[in-house]
């Protein structure tokens, strides 16, 4: 019975790449659509996970691989959060006053070419002038993690991010 659970467990994983995914609170999330953009005037990073009702978005200022990104400190490192239900709009988001966490960008020697992965934790707080989702003055998306999230580029003109370049010994 035990290797007919871990089986199922290797199953799961090879089936849901690229994957991005969290837990909000105690419930489990994924995204069944996602995307990493990457601005390659300036180095900045969008990362997008979304299903039918909700959306994460991880904001970083010219990231690099390795790198770990605070949350709540500066409005150059983000994190937002959008819930569509009833009609209604919930906008949460990180900003330089509100929310903490961190977005943390996998080495480069982690990485396969063409995509992006990494983890994040994410405290938001309802943007001004939103509502608030009934009994969370905040939502908290934890154990967060963005894997072989297929890489766009963005700005510039149109070309492909170059892989890494073998050295001549």
């Amino acid at each position: 019975m035990a290797g007919l659970a871990l089986t199922s467990c290797e199953e799961e994983i090879t089936t849901n790449t690229p994957t991005f995914e969290a837990t909000n609170g105690y419930t489990f999330w994924r995204a069944t659509k996602m995307q990493a953009i990457v601005n390659v005037d300036n180095g900045d990073l969008v990362l997008v996970g979304a299903d039918e009702s909700e959306n994460i978005t991880l904001y970083v200022g010219d990231y690099d691989y390795g790198a770990e990104y605070p949350l709540g400190e500066t409005n150059e490192h983000v994190a937002t959060y959008t819930r569509d239900a009833n009609d209604t709009l919930y906008f949460y988001s990180t900003s330089s006053s509100t929310g903490n966490g961190y977005i943390k960008i996998d080495p480069l020697e982690k990485q396969k070419p063409g995509t992006l992965s990494g983890t994040f934790y994410a405290v938001m707080d309802p943007v001004t002038g939103s509502p608030v989702i009934p009994g969370q003055t905040s939502v908290n998306f934890n154990k967060g993690i963005f894997y072989q999230i297929p890489i766009v580029t963005a700005g510039g003109p149109d070309e492909e991010i170059p892989e890494e370049e073998e050295s001549e010994d």
